[in-house]
C-alpha cells in the first residue's frame, strides 16, 4: 500500500531527525546531560519524532491497527513539551554565573518547568482517552484534558518570552558565549510561536469520529479547524506550521550548541576577575528582581602597591 502525503512527511522526519539525535547526544556529552542544561531534550524530541514517524508509516500500511494510529497522534502533540523544556534549560544556561540566583531564574523557571510537565501529562492522557473512547462523554472528557494541556503549553511559551526579555534587560551581566545562546533563543521564539499555534488549532480541531446513539460515526472534512486535525488535515498546514517550524527551531539550537564553547565562559577566580557581592556598580539588587539575593559582580584585580621591598 502506497503512502499518502502525510506518510511521505513521516519518512522525511525520520531522515532529518537521525542527525538531530546524533547531534543531541554529542551536545549532551559536551555541555552536560542535566535537565537544567537543556541539551538532553533535543535527544528526547528526536526520539519522539523518530518513533512517531515509524508509527505513522506502520499505521498507513495497517489502517486497522488503532494502537499505531493512537501512538503517532499522541506523539505529534507531545513533541511540544521537550522543545519548550529545552528552551527553559537554555535560559538557565544563559543565566549561569550572572543571573542564576535571581528569583526569576530560580522559582520562575521551576514553575514553568512544572507547568510544561503537567501539560505533557494532560496531553498524553487526553489523547489516549480520546483514541480509546467508546462513548461521547469519554471522547469529550479526553478532549477537555487535551485542551487543558495545550493551553499550558501556551503559558510556557509566554513565560519563555518574558524570561528572555528579562535576560536581555540584564545582558551586560551575561557572559560572552552565553550571549550567543541567548541570541539563538530569541531568534527561535517566533518559530516556536507558530508551532504552538498549530498545536492549539490541532487540539481544537474536530475529532474524526463521534458517537451517536452509541454508534461510532466517522467524519471527513477539510474546512474550518478541520484543516488542522492531527489525523485528517491537509498536509500543507501540517508541514509548514508543525514540521518545518519545529525543525528550524531544533536546528538553530543544535548548530549554536556545536559552534559555541560554553565551557570558556567559566569565571576566572585566579589571576583574573575577583567575584564580589557588591551593589556599587549596579545599585540595589532589588532592582533586578532578586528579592534580596545577591548577584555576583566582577571587579578587575589590581597589582599590589606595597610590600615589594623596593
Amino acid at each position: 500500500m502506497g503512502l499518502d502525503a502525510r506518510g511521505i512527511i513521516a519518512i522525511i522526519e525520520i531522515i532529518i531527525y537521525i542527525p538531530i539525535l546524533c547531534m543531541g547526544i554529542f551536545l549532551s556529552f559536551r555541555h552536560g546531560f542535566a535537565r537544567n542544561a537543556g541539551w538532553i531534550f533535543l535527544v528526547i524530541l528526536a526520539l519522539i519524532r523518530l518513533i512517531g514517524g515509524v508509527s505513522h508509516i506502520l499505521s498507513e500500511n495497517n489502517p486497522g491497527n488503532s494502537t499505531e494510529r493512537t501512538m503517532y497522534v499522541i506523539l505529534e502533540a507531545a513533541g511540544l513539551a521537550p522543545l519548550l523544556s529545552a528552551t527553559l534549560g537554555f535560559l538557565r544556561t544563559v543565566s549561569q554565573y550572572s543571573l542564576d540566583n535571581t528569583l526569576v531564574m530560580t522559582r520562575g523557571l521551576a514553575v514553568l518547568t512544572l507547568v510544561s510537565t503537567i501539560g505533557l501529562v494532560l496531553t498524553i492522557y487526553g489523547g489516549t482517552k480520546m483514541a480509546s473512547a467508546s462513548s461521547e462523554d469519554s471522547l469529550n472528557s479526553g478532549s477537555d484534558l487535551r485542551h487543558a494541556g495545550i493551553i499550558l503549553f501556551i503559558v510556557v511559551w509566554v513565560g519563555c518570552a518574558l524570561v528572555t526579555f528579562y535576560v536581555w534587560r540584564q545582558k551586560d551581566l551575561i557572559l560572552r558565549y552565553r550571549r550567543r545562546l541567548l541570541n539563538a533563543i530569541t531568534f527561535t521564539l517566533p518559530f516556536l510561536a507558530v508551532r504552538v499555534a498549530y498545536g492549539v488549532l490541532s487540539s481544537f480541531a474536530p475529532f474524526p469520529v463521534s458517537f451517536q446513539n452509541g454508534q461510532e460515526v466517522a467524519h471527513n472534512g477539510d474546512s474550518g479547524l478541520a484543516k488542522f486535525s492531527s489525523t485528517t488535515s491537509s498536509w500543507g498546514a501540517y508541514f509548514v506550521m508543525s514540521v518545518l517550524m519545529e525543525y528550524i527551531a531544533v536546528s538553530i539550537y543544535a548548530i549554536v550548541g556545536v559552534i559555541t564553547p560554553l565551557s570558556k565562559d567559566q569565571p576566572a577566580y585566579d589571576g583574573g576577575n575577583v567575584p564580589l557581592t557588591s551593589q556599587s556598580n549596579y545599585g540595589n539588587v532589588e532592582a533586578y528582581g532578586v528579592g534580596g539575593s545577591r548577584t555576583p559582580v566582577y571587579a578587575p584585580s589590581y597589582e599590589p602597591r606595597y610590600g615589594s621591598g623596593k
